[in-house]
């Protein structure tokens, strides 16, 4: 039975971003379409809605498409640390960032990250960064690429919804999670799914379901069925053509997308109609 979903078009988490070169503004999801206008280096976007390989974004009172690959990515610290001035422990200081801040990466130089904190550029050890804001060992990870559901029962998950859903990135699985009688989650579905490529991998945490779009896309392809992760990562269908009407690339169990979960159709149809925002996600 289909349940009565609470659909949202909120904007994704990240309010702003920065270019990490000169950058058009689109007027459409194609860099064929007309150039609304040059963004600089270093520029700060305000961030509108994103879409795996996109970015919809505000810049100079404008309003248009950036790629993706021209903008920094959102990591989070998960302990209270200082911004470096250079990619060295034994640097000055630049500011004090609290946990749970969010901060923008430019580039990625040996361990260290260099960042935007507050429009204040500096370095931070990149393993002290993460996709939540929660330390890599939040989890116990001990059963979790090979007996999910004794995972999600001994760490006793929670979410809000009476839904969960599990990713294994190294074996390419997608699980779905419903809460028993007894409390404890029992496994739904199990399903193939094709995650980021090493260049644009798929972000890795505890992240909440936060809206969803029946289809997007560029002038090369569409998906369908997009339930938003976090930011400008969902899970959604595998590629169609432009117009919606055949598929055109159905490969799972492979590691190729630029960041987003693809399913089967019908499984990504699935959570779509089913899961409901809020619901609690875990990807490792």
């Amino acid at each position: 039975m289909r349940r009565n979903l609470r659909r949202n078009n909120r904007q994704t988490s990240e309010s702003y971003k920065y270019t990490l070169a000169n950058t058009n503004l689109y007027q459409t999801k194609s860099t064929s379409s007309t150039i609304l206008t040059a963004i600089p280096s270093g520029a700060k976007v305000q961030i509108i809605d994103g879409e795996e390989d996109w970015y919809t974004v505000m810049y100079n009172n404008l309003t248009g498409y950036v790629p993706a690959s021209s903008l920094s990515t959102t990591k989070y610290t998960w302990l209270d640390l200082l911004l470096r001035s250079y990619p060295s422990a034994e640097s000055n200081p630049v500011a004090m960032v609290p946990e749970k801040s969010e901060v923008q990466v430019l580039s990625v130089t040996g361990e260290w990250s260099h960042v935007v904190y507050n429009d204040q550029q500096g370095y931070i050890f990149s393993y002290f960064l993460t996709d939540d804001g929660n330390s890599p060992a939040h989890y116990d990870f001990t059963y979790f690429y090979t007996d999910m559901t004794r995972f999600v029962n001994d760490n006793q998950i929670p979410s809000p919804t009476v839904n969960l859903i599990t990713t294994d990135l190294e074996n390419k699985l997608t699980y779905v999670f419903e809460k028993g009688a007894n409390g404890l989650r029992v496994l739904l579905y199990k399903w193939d799914c094709t995650v980021g490529k090493p260049s644009t991998p798929t972000i890795k945490g505890t992240f909440y379901v936060s809206g969803r779009k029946p289809y997007f896309g560029t002038d090369n392809y569409r998906v369908k069925y997009a339930t938003r992760i976090k930011g400008a990562y969902y899970y959604h269908s595998v590629l169609f053509n432009a117009a919606g009407t055949e598929i055109i690339d159905a490969r799972l169990g492979m590691a190729l997308s630029h960041g987003c979960i693809r399913l089967a159709v019908e499984n990504a149809q699935w959570i779509y109609d089913n899961v409901l925002d809020a619901s609690a996600i875990v990807i490792n």
